[in-house]
């Protein structure tokens, strides 16, 4: 079978994306990854088609505010890149365009979603707070969150037409259980973990720096950019020395500085997760659902800073899983609430050992397998 997958977004977007694709394509399926050129490496690199959606993502997210006017701007260059040779089509929801291509054709539409997004009684959107109202308040927070996404881009309105397209959901159920009240067409697979290539090597200086002590603090915040890198920086390091900790700063697109760190303060642009977790006490993030997942698969504890989006949902779900702190919302951040969550993370036992259980849990997962199967099943069908 012919497949293309529309990973469309920002690097947790596509990286499970990838992951799945490789999957997919070890079972003897061609595959074809459209995503923005940045991420070109990426792909070929786990021996995939790549086509460019011809922009760089990261740019053009970051002149937008409102990802349906966002998604709505890159329709035609989605539309373009995705084509018409193919017998399925997996997308996230800024290719979500293809949903209609693919129901005019006649072939099947897999919507790969990181977060809950489907209606239940069970939870509120990720998008609302938790409020001691009941399920009617719980299936009116997806109402209100469904029709403002079919009112600001038509092209989702074809996620919700009857046959409903097959919701692959890229996450745990040992996080999430499944909502009795979805339908048959929405499954929770498992993660799609996205493993470093075989030939990557870290740095001689970041070994050294694990090395020369007791495993430090991770701390990033992914794609979410910071409008004053050096106040966020001096926050970051005046908690660390409050904490007593060792400190890993991942600046990837977050944009903290290098300036005058501390000898017990190592920066480095980026680390593979899967490589670098497993060797630090705790993660400090943003919430994103890839990196809340990668902390989970390492079992240790993580400290989220809320920015926006789903990531209070992530920080919720850490804290009510019994695997860090409650989240520190970005606007109440301070130095000493971060020192105190830090302190938390790194010397709680009892969240630490519920950490490493549901860290065993996730690795004897196969999210792949699993997505790959049902992906199949609806093919064939």
């Amino acid at each position: 079978m012919h497949i293309t997958i529309m990973a469309i977004g920002s690097r947790g977007d596509v990286q499970p994306l990838v992951a799945l694709g490789g999957g997919l394509q070890r079972k003897g399926h061609h595959v074809r990854i459209v995503a923005g050129d940045e991420f070109a490496t990426m792909v070929t690199n786990a021996q995939l088609e790549f086509t460019s959606l011809g922009l760089n993502i990261q740019a053009a997210m970051a002149e937008h505010t409102n990802i349906f006017r966002f998604a709505h701007s890159i329709t035609d260059k989605v539309l373009q890149a995705c084509g018409t040779e193919q017998d399925a089509i997996v997308s996230t929801i800024l290719g979500v365009s293809t949903c209609s291509l693919a129901r005019t054709r006649g072939i099947p539409f897999f919507y790969a979603v990181p977060i809950p997004s489907l209606q239940t009684g069970d939870f509120p959107s990720p998008l609302f707070p938790p409020l001691p109202l009941g399920r009617a308040y719980n299936r009116l927070t997806y109402r209100l969150t469904d029709n403002l996404t079919k009112r600001s881009y038509a092209y989702a309105r074809a996620l919700f037409q009857e046959p409903r397209p097959t919701y692959l959901f890229g996450f745990s159920s040992h996080v999430i259980p499944r909502p009795a009240d979805w339908g048959e067409f929405a499954h929770i697979t498992g993660y799609w973990f996205l493993d470093r290539p075989t030939d990557w090597q870290p740095p001689r200086e970041l070994l050294n720096f694990l090395e020369a002590g007791s495993p430090p603090v991770c701390i990033g915040f992914g794609s979410m950019l910071s409008r004053d890198s050096q106040q966020m920086t001096n926050l970051i390091l005046k908690a660390l020395a409050q904490s007593q900790q060792r400190g890993l700063l991942v600046s990837g697109w977050g944009g903290l500085s290098q300036s005058h760190l501390p000898p017990n303060v190592f920066m480095v642009d980026t680390a593979p997760f899967d490589w670098l977790f497993p060797r630090v006490a705790a993660a400090v993030h943003h919430g994103g659902a890839g990196t809340t997942a990668c902390a989970w698969r390492a079992g240790i504890p993580s400290v989220v800073i809320p920015f926006t989006l789903d990531q209070p949902f992530w920080g919720r779900r850490v804290k009510r899983s019994g695997t860090g702190p409650e989240p520190i919302p970005l606007k109440r951040l301070t130095a000493e609430r971060l020192a105190a969550a830090i302190q938390t993370a790194v010397t709680d036992q009892q969240m630490r050992t519920r950490a490493g259980e549901l860290g065993e849990k996730i690795r004897n997962e196969d999210g792949i397998e699993n997505a790959v199967r049902i992906i199949e099943q609806v093919i064939t069908s």
